[in-house]
């Protein structure tokens, strides 16, 4: 019997520890108060604005396509509105702070400097206010202006909404669709080369090709349309005021056929320093890019070494 006092022993305490841990709730499931809610609870595709207090940024969604307006209306990126708005609508409150607070100073909230918002189509809008930062780290006050109550917000997703304007801004000098190119005459240097579509109908790799009066395969004219397709600025764009574009360096003209309609765009490029700054001959904008990079270009428009 005696060798089976130390079990029985350890089976009371074992009894003893579960229940002591019940009364203390240690095994209830997490309370629904203290889990992350979502901020605001609206659907992405009926947000049809965007503001960022903070560089006095504003976009609006038009016909499905978003467009910077503020501070100036530069050409926007196709999709960086898009994950904005997604990634606001994501944002989550894992803890209320102050459910009617009387003084918003003590939380950074009377001015704040960052606000982030947007209007939906209804014409309603969401704005979010981030104040002071939380004695614990990595953890802001934050409330809806129109809203009392103070919440706290993890300043990782804030850091998802703080967006610098160029982070919006279009950096592609060439605006192209792959498949509707049907010729390609680049000037460069004093040196002049023409690739033309044999059959516009195709697509840029089952259709051959031109170079001068040579025949090239679509697939050793892919490496020339990738090159101008996925180029893009490292600068923000300009105004095409600011560069003085006359006597240009550089002319690329570039023909798109769609349904049978051809259209015709001419691109100039002005050179400063090491880089080249390339627009629309009638455009409103101008995008840098390394002259090495045109240089590159305009090597790959060749027929491919046997």
């Amino acid at each position: 019997m005696k060798r089976f006092i130390p079990t029985i022993v350890l089976v009371v305490v074992c009894i003893g520890a579960f229940w002591y841990a019940s009364s203390q709730s240690f095994f209830k499931k997490e309370d629904d108060a203290d889990k992350p809610k979502p901020i605001v609870t609206v659907k992405q595709e009926d947000v049809a604005g965007i503001q960022i207090k903070q560089g006095g940024i504003e976009l609006q969604k038009k016909d499905g396509k978003w467009a910077v307006t503020k501070p100036a209306a530069y050409p926007t990126n196709a999709y960086s509105g898009d994950s904005w708005a997604g990634a606001f609508i994501a944002l989550t409150q894992d803890s209320e702070i102050d459910a009617n607070p009387s003084d918003l100073s003590k939380y950074g909230l009377t001015s704040p400097a960052q606000e982030f918002g947007v209007t939906m189509a209804d014409g309603s809008s969401k704005t979010l206010q981030i104040g002071s930062a939380l004695p614990i780290a990595g953890h802001s006050y934050a409330k809806l202006k129109d809203a009392p109550n103070v919440f706290r917000v993890s300043d990782e997703q804030i850091k998802t909404l703080q967006k610098d304007v160029s982070e919006f801004v279009d950096k592609s000098p060439f605006q192209m669709t792959y498949n509707e190119v049907s010729n390609v005459q680049m000037e460069w240097k004093g040196s002049s080369k023409s690739l033309s579509k044999v059959d516009p109908a195709k697509t840029s790799t089952e259709s051959a090709w031109k170079l001068g009066d040579k025949e090239m395969k679509g697939t050793d004219v892919e490496p020339i349309l990738d090159k101008m397709l996925l180029m893009s600025s490292e600068q923000m764009v300009k105004a095409i005021s600011e560069i003085k574009m006359d006597a240009p360096e550089m002319k690329l003209q570039l023909k798109s056929t769609k349904d049978g309609k051809e259209t015709t765009s001419v691109y100039v490029g002005k050179i400063e320093g090491e880089q080249i700054w390339i627009g629309l001959q009638s455009g409103p904008w101008v995008y840098s890019v390394p002259v090495a990079t045109i240089q590159e270009l305009f090597d790959r428009i060749k027929l491919p070494e046997a």
